[in-house]
């Protein structure tokens, strides 16, 4: 089709009485389209938030059975021990971390966890 018949088309319309409601159809479907992304990532920010909350409620239970184990095997005279004072440090560490990334609005895309603390899990006598 060429530019001038679609002119003339257009000038049907507008004759009709139809070229403003064109203008208002047209954009209405442009902002609804934009509307609709909008929302779709408004939802999915909030499923990595509850995502996000259910990661941290893991860490608290596994900073508990942490805790249950560093007691259980306190009195443990091996040579080689795990070390769970740094193993838990870690865990609160992460558990800081995250719940700080929750609770801050971001304006920076971040491509990586926080990175851990440099503590060694084992510890020599």
């Amino acid at each position: 089709m060429t530019g001038f018949r679609r002119i003339r088309r257009f000038h049907r319309f507008r004759r009709f009485g139809w070229g403003s409601a064109a203008v208002v159809l047209l954009l209405g479907a442009a902002l609804g389209a934009g509307a609709a992304a909008a929302r779709e990532a408004t939802s999915a920010m909030h499923r990595q938030q509850q995502d996000i909350d259910a990661m941290i409620r893991e860490l608290d239970y596994l900073i508990e059975h942490a805790e249950r184990l560093a007691a259980r095997h306190r009195r443990d005279d091996a040579p080689i021990r795990f070390n769970y004072s740094a193993f838990l440090e870690q865990l609160r560490l992460t558990r800081a971390r995250s719940a700080a990334y929750l609770n801050e609005a971001h304006e920076a895309v971040l491509h990586a966890p926080p990175p851990p603390d440099g503590v060694s899990l084992t510890q020599r006598r």
